[in-house]
């Protein structure tokens, strides 16, 4: 799996923090559990271990799309859904006499083109600039609304009304009522859920995403690319394995001299090695090969999350 503090699924998308997120983005699959998992396996198992023999020159801190990016959801597509629901959910909290107000959600997120390959953190840190400011710690930008709050705490009641029969843990059953009104099927939020025709999507390329991601690490150029820029960092006297280790070991909130010196003199170790030239290769060439197996599905999915951002979007334009 992914490292979900660097690359969003799958967002883990970075401006989205939203209670009701599993709620209203239907995330599953349908069918059973078991069977789904299995066809994913056989789905997203790869024919082998792709060789690039030519690899590109990359700077870390330009990195071209990835395959998969046509078929990834974008931040603001997500953020336009949440808005959308929030709006329903708002409407059917307030029958019930709650004050149900949803993630603050800026425009610029709204807008936002990101998606979850994350490319400016996908291989860790990937900009001189930032090294120098923030070390391996994300930055801040943006006003608040955009960064994700906290979302208040719900009361039992609110959160039957909120969840309704969707999770067991509730204690809500059919039928059960609040302030004399029953609950609808799914609480607050499945009825969000029905009013904009959310449904269960295959969610393809947000695993091929974190696929690629973690077979690529297993893939012998990959491995010597590691290999590589390890010697690089270790003439400066830091023991790393990967580029990902530095992450695991972040102190405080903001970073250290130390910390800035060892991330300004990682990015210098990626260039060197043309550690992203290597690693882009070859998952892309993974990706490419999942693609290809998983097309329909993927085209699939696509027209259908489309077709709920048209929906969304109209919800707000009607408000």
């Amino acid at each position: 799996m992914n490292r979900l503090r660097d690359i969003g699924p799958s967002l883990v998308r970075t401006s989205l923090v939203c209670a009701c997120v599993v709620v209203l983005s239907g995330c599953g699959s349908s069918g059973d559990g078991g069977e789904a998992a299995a066809s994913d396996e056989a789905a997203l198992a790869l024919s082998r271990q792709p060789t690039v023999k030519e690899v590109p020159k990359i700077d870390i801190k330009d990195m071209p799309p990835f395959p998969i990016e046509e078929y990834l959801p974008k931040v603001g597509e997500d953020a336009k859904i949440n808005a959308a629901s929030a709006g329903f959910i708002r409407s059917c909290m307030a029958r019930f006499g709650f004050d149900y107000h949803g993630p603050d959600i800026g425009q610029s997120t709204l807008d936002s083109q990101e998606n979850g390959a994350n490319r400016q953190r996908r291989y860790g840190i990937s900009s001189e600039e930032l090294a120098v400011s923030y070390g391996y710690h994300l930055p801040r930008t943006g006003p608040p609304a955009d960064r994700g709050a906290s979302a208040p705490v719900m009361s039992k009641s609110e959160n039957k009304v909120f969840i309704g029969d969707q999770d067991p843990a509730s204690g809500v059953k059919p039928g059960d009522k609040i302030a004399g009104k029953e609950i609808p099927s799914g609480g607050c939020s499945g009825e969000a859920q029905r009013k904009l025709e959310i449904k269960p999507r295959q969610r393809m390329a947000e695993k091929i995403n974190n696929v690629s991601f973690a077979r690529s690490q297993e893939n012998p150029q990959v491995l010597k690319a590691f290999k590589s820029w390890s010697d690089c960092m270790a003439h400066s006297g830091y023991s790393y394995k990967t580029p990902l280790e530095p992450l695991d070991n972040l102190q405080g909130s903001s970073a250290s001299p130390s910390e800035i010196s060892a991330a300004k003199m990682d990015v210098a170790c990626k260039g060197k090695v043309n550690l992203a030239g290597t690693w882009f290769a070859v998952e892309s060439e993974i990706q490419s090969e999942l693609i290809s197996r998983n097309e329909e599905i993927l085209k699939e999915d696509a027209k259908s999350f489309d077709a709920l951002v048209r929906r969304a979007s109209d919800e707000m334009t009607a408000r």
